[in-house]
């Protein structure tokens, strides 16, 4: 967390790294830090080839990068004891994040962040850390996945999503079973814990489970970055990506239900995309040509209270964040700045153009501030053609949601 404590880092590495090392394997270590890397290696013509074997044993990568085909089984069944916890330390030194932005809800619910680069597509691995940390005892916050159902719910077209992965625990329920070697991150860990005062987790298989938002059919579900047990697969909830890579402490029913109300969880069009009005007018030409050939597009003003309490829109769920996005008066990147519900108030009076394809609202729509030239498509998931295409091209095998 704090840049002026790099000679802390450094005399860790020096120390402790260093020593287990020399202890372990008989060599010495060099060390390098900059351009947010830490790299470790052993000093010019050593033989490593121990360090080679105990990899091997662990059924783990000798070569390359070890997270991009890290496999924990093995690992799991043969260590034991404190052998467990220096090897786990050793990721969490390497992997856990303790940015302070890192926050479930506000200051007072601070994260460690176990994070994994969406470049290795190794799902499995950070399905059995976590699972393996739940054996332990720490109760997991959330996991992010590094896919885009996770990362671009709302925006087909969205193409930063590859985020990576991203295990979350709140602050004291990972210091009550887990460290850190490095005494660098120990002071910072230590220094926001106390800043905690969310109650922790339940156990993720006694979790009762909201109905999510639904989620939008991403033009990179297929996506080469994806391993073949996600590809070309849809999921509603992180527990889903748990569920279907066969944790044990996945809360298997309360996927079930959400699965089986699936209708109600899909959307082939953009629940809220938005940008600028000629490239949002081109992604809505082409949604008419693709799904509705036969018909014209229409436009009208509507006033912004009318768009607020006609019930034919109340489905339409991007619609005020996509209102306020277009009448802000300041805008972080495509995020509006300040109160959603404070902003709208304020214009309540202003009108911007609606366009539908085909009279009325069965069908996305773009809305347009011809002031400024913003605009955002948004869709209801109750429409009937989404829901005919749900019918058509979703395929539900137990709880693999899957596209035809």
């Amino acid at each position: 967390m704090d840049p002026s404590r790099m000679n802390v880092i450094a005399t860790d590495i020096l120390t402790k790294i260093c020593s287990y090392f020399n202890q372990t394997y008989n060599f010495n270590v060099t060390y390098e830090i900059g351009n947010s890397k830490w790299l470790i290696r052993p000093v010019s013509n050593v033989d490593i080839s121990e360090l080679i074997l105990d990899l091997e044993y662990l059924g783990l990568p000798t070569h390359g990068f070890l997270l991009a085909g890290a496999d924990l089984s093995t690992a799991k069944q043969k260590l034991s004891g404190i052998c467990i916890e220096k090897f786990l330390s050793g990721i969490f030194d390497a992997r856990a994040s303790l940015t302070l932005s890192h926050r479930r809800f506000s200051d007072d619910a601070p994260t460690v962040s176990i994070e994994v680069p969406g470049s290795t597509k190794n799902f499995k691995f950070v399905v059995q850390l976590c699972s393996w940390l739940t054996d332990l005892g720490s109760i997991t916050d959330q996991i992010l996945y590094n896919h885009p159902n996770q990362h671009s719910a709302s925006d087909p077209e969205y193409k930063g999503w590859k985020k990576g992965f991203k295990i979350r625990f709140l602050v004291k329920s990972f210091l009550a079973r887990n460290s850190f070697a490095l005494q660098s991150k120990s002071i910072d860990i230590a220094k926001i814990e106390k800043s905690q005062s969310r109650v922790e987790q339940i156990p993720c298989y006694l979790r009762k489970l909201k109905t999510p938002s639904a989620v939008t059919i991403h033009t990179d579900q297929n996506s080469l970055e994806l391993p073949a047990e996600v590809k070309n697969k849809i999921f509603f909830h992180y527990l889903h990506f748990c569920s279907l890579l066969g944790c044990p402490h996945a809360p298997m029913e309360e996927i079930r239900k959400m699965v089986n109300g699936s209708a109600k969880l899909i959307s082939f069009f953009p629940r809220l995309s938005k940008g600028m009005e000629d490239g949002m007018m081109a992604k809505f030409n082409n949604i008419r040509s693709l799904h509705f050939p036969d018909k014209e597009i229409f436009s009208q003003q509507i006033q912004i209270n009318s768009l607020m309490t006609d019930n034919e829109l109340a489905n339409f769920s991007g619609l005020r964040q996509g209102i306020a996005y277009l009448i802000a008066d300041e805008l972080k990147g495509k995020r509006h700045s300040g109160t959603m519900q404070g902003i709208i108030d304020k214009n309540l009076a202003e009108h911007l153009i609606v366009f539908s394809i085909g009279r009325g609202f069965d069908s996305p729509l773009l809305v347009v501030n011809g002031a400024n030239g913003r605009a955002f498509i948004c869709s209801s998931v109750s429409n009937k053609l989404n829901q005919t295409l749900i019918a058509r091209q979703i395929k539900i095998s137990d709880i693999s949601v899957s596209i035809r």
